[in-house]
């Protein structure tokens, strides 16, 4: 069910009801939405879809009873607001864990956004029996409550590991005759990670001293601006003055991400945002963000963001098609 509406700002509002089962085209919006309930009570989100207007997507909850959910871009931005008011950022580098009893959430999202969302849920009894009848302890702050108007969001850093789950269900994993049996296996990982990296214990954490912080800034801005060299770490730990194993250290803490994960998510954020230019091949972009070989760079491309760079370029000088 679907309603389109105007709010104050002229924004074109698109109501979607959640709980069919089918692909779904959006009054001024081009792409597909998916929700698959499976027997386990695991139920999957899958969107695809190009604002052609500044628009909202207001999401009407399906849920009757308390529940758990997540939600991730692997491309685009958008935020989402809940009925109490508050925003929260989607991007591929912010996801969000979530419970919000009430509908009318909404999705704001800018005219030319290409959005590739996936979201897992799960109401709360069937996940806390295979948790062994108790969640853990963090995940009390989303179970304490009734059904009814609770609303609350948790936003984390998604691990590399997390947005390669979330490509694959968009990539040849979710298909052929055993389709959904792989979907439900993946979205059953993906939520696994999202609770483990929402409740890892940080107190272990050792204390990072000031000349570090600065030394892991240096690092940052180095990698930044030398996408295209070398940016190993045995090179980089060198020029910080730190051993390799605490320089990943220092990223694993304030990244959640390895040295390496974010030398490639940084190569991938750039690749991705001059290819959506226009304005550069993608062998030229392979070659700045330091790929020799046209191939790898695709491969690692179409890891991070579920489609080959050339698609993104197409669309960029095309349009979608």
């Amino acid at each position: 069910m679907m309603k389109n509406s105007k709010n104050s700002n002229n924004r074109r509002t698109v109501t979607a009801d959640m709980g069919g089962g089918q692909s779904i085209d959006l009054p001024g919006i081009r792409g597909r939405m998916e929700r698959l309930e499976f027997a386990s009570g695991m139920v999957l989100y899958r969107m695809e879809y190009e604002a052609l207007e500044d628009c909202s997507v207001q999401v009407q909850n399906s849920f009757k009873e308390p529940w758990l959910g997540s939600a991730m871009h692997l491309l685009g931005e958008s935020q989402l607001s809940y009925p109490n008011g508050s925003t929260f950022s989607l991007t591929p580098d912010s996801a969000l864990l979530m419970r919000v009893d009430p509908s009318g959430s909404c999705f704001q999202l800018q005219k030319g956004q290409l959005i590739r969302h996936v979201g897992v849920a799960s109401t709360l009894a069937p996940l806390k029996k295979r948790f062994g009848d108790k969640l853990p302890d963090r995940l009390s702050l989303f179970s304490e409550e009734a059904f009814g108007e609770f609303q609350l969001g948790q936003s984390f850093s998604p691990s590399q590991r997390l947005r390669q789950l979330g490509s694959n269900l968009f990539d040849g994993h979710a298909r052929g005759s055993a389709r959904l049996l792989k979907l439900e296996g993946i979205a059953n990982l993906f939520m696994a990670e999202i609770i483990e990296l929402f409740c890892e214990e940080n107190e272990s954490e050792d204390h990072i001293l000031v000349w570090e912080q600065q030394a892991l800034a240096d690092i940052i801005g180095h990698i930044g601006n030398h996408l295209h060299g070398a940016l190993g770490i045995a090179s980089l730990a060198e020029m910080a003055s730190l051993t390799e194993n605490r320089l990943d250290q220092l990223f694993r803490q304030k990244f959640q991400l390895s040295c390496a994960e974010y030398v490639r998510n940084e190569r991938m954020t750039a690749a991705h945002r001059w290819l959506a230019s226009g304005e550069l091949s993608v062998s030229e972009v392979a070659e700045k963000v330091g790929y020799s070989h046209v191939s790898n760079f695709s491969r690692a491309y179409r890891t991070r963001f579920g489609e080959t760079p050339a698609r993104t370029l197409r669309r960029a000088t095309v349009g979608v098609g």
